[in-house]
């Protein structure tokens, strides 16, 4: 009898190892699935944070963009106060130029001209540079033969630009090749 109750007992472990093998695989089964939902997890993390991170640097561009765009506008309105300042110092007689009210509007050109710098506005339009139809506007041509072809002659109205957008085309005449005169037909071809 003892046998059979050894036999049993054997009988009997058999099952509980079955037993034990089934709940470790359900469990690493269950481990698995786990390491796979948390593998899951973090990568969408790190693409949110990764969106995260784009959305940040996208509003913060967006922002410099539109103060920006805002300051180029209020820029562009004081453009023709500084341009009245200029031509009024332009015209002012030279023996003026003592007068404090001369001096006045000449300091004040020079303040309102440093701080448009200082903002970061740029003139355009020299003469003597090369025309650029996205910076100047030609306002007409002139044929030169000792100037090279689309080289400013004239600056009429000074053109600017903030940072690299341009706020106001420079007006400008531009020179162009001189036309070459043109010599009547021949008898022959007139006969055709």
């Amino acid at each position: 009898m003892q046998e059979q109750g050894a036999e049993n007992k054997i009988v009997d472990a058999q099952p509980s190892e079955e037993k034990e093998q089934d709940a470790l695989s359900q469990l690493q089964h269950q481990l698995e699935e786990e390491q796979h939902k948390t593998e899951e997890y973090l990568n969408l993390l790190k693409r949110t944070q990764a969106d995260f991170v784009n959305y940040k640097r996208r509003a913060a561009q967006e922002q410099a963009e539109g103060r920006t765009i805002a300051q180029g506008v209020v820029i562009e309105s004081l453009l023709p106060v500084l341009d009245d300042l200029k031509r009024a110092l332009e015209s002012a007689p030279t023996k003026l130029a003592s007068n404090s009210w001369v001096k006045g509007v000449t300091l004040a050109a020079r303040r309102l001209t440093t701080t448009l710098q200082e903002l970061g506005v740029q003139q355009l339009g020299e003469v003597g540079e090369a025309f650029d139809p996205r910076k100047h506007e030609a306002l007409m041509t002139e044929a030169r033969s000792d100037k090279a072809e689309g080289t400013i002659l004239q600056v009429y109205r000074p053109g600017y630009t903030l940072r690299e957008r341009v706020l106001r085309p420079a007006q400008v005449v531009v020179a162009t090749a001189p036309e070459e005169t043109a010599q009547p037909p021949s008898e022959e071809k007139r006969e055709e």
